[in-house]
């Protein structure tokens, strides 16, 4: 498995620079699901809501890759600190992709088993928080500058 992500954000929102975190989560899992031939391709896209740019998921086969093209509000994100961006962006980010990863048969791979390994691996690198270890980073974010 590869796991690969690119950003599609105009810069007034963290977007861009949270998505890298997910480096390490991306490694974990191209390493313990090696023997799944297919690439989860992640786009994150930060656009304002009158562009009416949706989610979306397209499996492309005969490339053996899965696209999930995620879209979030640019018009919110750049009202929020970067915790909170933090905060929404995860779970934004699991739901979407544990109800659109089971529509697909990826030979060699339990989704149940994936999906958790994910949850974990994100809360390993400060994603996934609660509401409230949210909002504690966010207030550690005002004081710290």
């Amino acid at each position: 498995m590869i796991l690969s992500k690119t950003t599609d954000t105009s810069g007034l929102t963290k977007v861009s620079e949270l998505s890298d975190e997910l480096q390490s989560v991306f490694d974990k899992a191209a390493e313990k699901y090696a023997s799944c031939n297919i690439e989860l391709y992640f786009v994150f896209r930060c656009l304002p809501e009158d562009y009416g740019r949706k989610s979306s998921v397209r499996h492309v086969k005969a490339e053996k890759v899965i696209y999930f093209d995620m879209t979030v509000s640019e018009d919110r994100y750049k009202t929020w600190s970067k915790s909170r961006q933090r905060y929404a962006l995860s779970h934004a980010l699991y739901t979407f992709l544990s109800e659109k990863i089971k529509k697909y048969k990826v030979d060699g791979l339990d989704t149940d088993e994936f999906i958790a390994d994910m949850g974990m691996w994100l809360k390993e690198v400060g994603w996934l928080q609660t509401e409230e270890q949210a909002d504690l980073g966010e207030f550690e974010e005002k004081y710290r500058s």
